[in-house]
Parts: C-alpha cells; sequence; structure tokens
C-alpha cells in the first residue's frame, strides 16, 4: 500500500487551520489523517472528479498534482463545492518525503458555514 512510497518521516500538510487544514508529521500520523479524512470537510460527500492532471520535475524531487473536484452533500446536491487543489510530493529516492495541499479552504470554510449540522465531522459541535 502507500506506507510503502511515505518515508517514516513525511510531512503532510493541508492549506487553512484546523479542522480544515493542518500538519501531520511522521508515517503513522499522517496515514491516520489520510484514514479518518481529518482534512476538508471530512467524509459523508458525494463527490465527482473533473481532472487530475500530473507533472513532474524530476530534477528537483517533484511530482505536482492538479485536482479539480466537486463535492457535495445528498441532502444538498445543488448546493456544490467545487476546488481545485495543487498537491506538491517531494520525492526523495523512491519515497514521498512531504505532500503539501494548496486548496481554497475558504471556499472549505464557507461550505462548512453554510451545512455544519449536515456534515459528520462537525455536527457535534
Amino acid at each position: 500500500g502507500i506506507q510503502k512510497v511515505l518515508h517514516t518521516d513525511v510531512v503532510y500538510e493541508m492549506s487553512g487551520f484546523p479542522p480544515i487544514g493542518g500538519r501531520f508529521e511522521g508515517r503513522d500520523r499522517v496515514l491516520e489523517s489520510f484514514e479518518k479524512r481529518e482534512v476538508g470537510l471530512g467524509p459523508g460527500f458525494e463527490y465527482e472528479e473533473i481532472s487530475r492532471d500530473w507533472f513532474e520535475d524530476p530534477a528537483n524531487g517533484k511530482v505536482f498534482v492538479e485536482i479539480y473536484e466537486k463535492s457535495w452533500l445528498a441532502a444538498y446536491p445543488e448546493d456544490l463545492l467545487i476546488v481545485r487543489t495543487c498537491s506538491v510530493l517531494t520525492v526523495e529516492g523512491d519515497q514521498i518525503v512531504s505532500i503539501i495541499d494548496y486548496t481554497d479552504s475558504q471556499a472549505y470554510s464557507e461550505f462548512k458555514d453554510r451545512h455544519a449540522a449536515d456534515i459528520p465531522k462537525f455536527a457535534g459541535g
């Protein structure tokens, strides 16, 4: 799985302040954040990928992934969260040492404000 390509000391950062954004250090903690969907709005969404483009810069050990996607709550299919995220992966040898996701955290925050009671991650308070 993915744990094989993540360096033991990998760092993952998502733009924005917790609980939408955050910084996670170490393979186990990064994997846990992925599993629990700790960044963004968390689980409970319908999702459609519009596009995903990969660009490599091997001379600098970078891989860039531009993700264009839309998400929505099943109860509000007309209220779409449409965002682009640029992920920058830094690679050393055959392992990823850092992942930085640049996205429109303000769009996530505004969507959360409209639907907090319906988003499992925020419904408790």
